[in-house]
């Protein structure tokens, strides 16, 4: 059976400025690390991270740091603290200057995990650096909104030896340049989760 569920889900802070909408995030502490699969409380799925960009008029590249992901459930899903946590910490050799350009059209994987069965209700996105080149041939080292840290409500379900497919799709959306020093990137950012388990595969997306 195959089941196909569209929704649209607020972000943590929502703004209107002059007709536009930007979407804003909260920060959050440092989360501890990745639990090792033998804590799963319920069983595991495993979890595919990709990551893909949409065209920009103005933007040559839009040069990245991923760092992590952290997932929250609804509940406890691990026999060890965090219990209501998990922490995918993307590898280096695929998170670091990602040059998100380069993916219209295509996503690139970051990753593959095993990650604990249950209801996700929330991801948080961490960006630790980011860099713009401009179509004009200048370029700016950027701060990201939230120190980086990206918090957004999404739920999906990890079945118990299932899997996910999660793509995060990065939108720019607005650069501001304040006194022509601060440099600040807020994305917009959409999520597919595309949710298989062994009756059915239920897509998601916000």
């Amino acid at each position: 059976m195959k089941r196909s569920i569209t929704i649209a889900i607020p972000v943590v802070a929502l703004v209107a400025v002059a007709g536009l909408t930007y979407f804003g995030y909260t920060p959050i502490p440092a989360l501890l690390g990745s639990l090792a699969p033998s804590s799963f409380a319920a069983g595991s799925g495993v979890l595919n991270v990709y990551i893909t960009d949409a065209a920009s008029a103005s933007l040559k590249s839009l040069i990245l740091n991923v760092t992590s992901l952290t997932l929250s459930y609804q509940g406890n899903v691990t026999t060890t603290a965090p219990r209501d946590q998990f922490v995918f910490q993307v590898p280096s050799s695929t998170g670091m200057n990602v040059d998100i350009t380069k993916l219209r059209g295509s996503a690139l994987l970051l990753g593959a995990t095993n990650v604990p069965a249950g209801n996700v209700t929330r991801l948080i996105l961490n960006i630790t650096g980011a860099k713009a080149l401009f179509t004009d041939g200048t370029s700016a080292k950027l701060k990201v909104v939230a120190n980086g840290e990206l918090m957004i409500p999404f739920h999906f379900q990890v079945y118990s030896s299932g899997s996910v497919d999660l793509t995060i799709d990065i939108l720019p959306n607005t650069i501001q340049v304040s006194k022509g020093v601060a440099t600040v990137l807020k994305p917009v950012i959409h999520l597919t989760a595309v949710q298989k388990s062994h009756s059915a595969t239920i897509t998601t997306t916000a």
